[in-house]
C-alpha cells in the first residue's frame, strides 16, 4: 500500500501512530513541541486529567502536565489536538495519548488528509524521533504498515 492509503478514506477507525521513548523526558519534550508548533487543545468539554493524590479530574493546563503522567501523580490522558503547523499546511485533528514513556497519535482517516498534510505529519514525527522518540505504526497499519511509515520518515531525512 501507498501511505496515502493510510489516510484517505475514512473508514470510521483511528489509526494510531505511536512514539515510544526511553524516558518521561522525550515525553515532556515531544508534547511541548507540538504546542510550540501552535497546537490548541480542541476536545470537546475539554481536557481533564485524573490526579491520584486527590481522586479528583483537573483541567489540563497545558504541555507540563506531562510531567504529572511521568511522576505517577496523574494518570494518562487524552488531548484533541488542532492548528499544528510546522510546513504551512496544518496538520488535521490530532489525538495524542500521554502516557509516562511515549505519546500515542490517533487521527481520523478523510479528505482532509492531502499530500501537504501528510508531510507535515511526517515532519513532527521525524523531529520527534530527533527527540529520541522511536516511531511506529500499530496493527491497525497492517503487516506492511509499519515499514510503509518507517520509508516514507528515512526519506525525510
Amino acid at each position: 500500500m501507498e501511505l496515502t492509503d493510510y489516510f484517505s478514506s475514512d473508514d470510521g477507525s483511528l489509526p494510531e501512530i505511536e512514539v515510544r521513548f526511553l524516558s518521561g523526558d522525550g515525553v515532556a519534550e515531544g508534547l511541548t513541541y507540538l504546542f510550540a508548533l501552535g497546537a490548541r487543545d480542541a476536545s470537546v468539554g475539554d481536557t481533564c486529567i485524573w490526579m491520584r493524590d486527590s481522586n479528583e479530574n483537573r483541567p489540563f493546563e497545558g504541555p507540563n502536565d506531562a510531567n504529572l503522567v511521568i511522576a505517577g501523580t496523574a494518570e494518562a490522558f487524552h488531548l484533541v489536538l488542532t492548528n499544528i503547523d510546522c510546513t504551512d499546511s496544518p496538520i488535521p485533528e490530532l489525538g495524542v495519548f500521554v502516557l509516562p514513556d511515549q505519546l500515542v497519535l490517533d487521527y481520523r482517516m478523510g479528505p482532509e488528509w492531502g499530500p501537504n498534510e501528510i508531510h507535515a505529519l511526517l515532519v513532527v514525527l521525524s523531529r520527534l524521533r530527533d527527540l529520541g522518540g522511536h516511531v511506529s505504526a500499530t496493527s491497525w497499519w497492517g503487516a506492511d504498515g509499519n515499514q510503509t511509515l518507517s520509508v516514507a520518515l528515512d526519506q525525510l531525512s
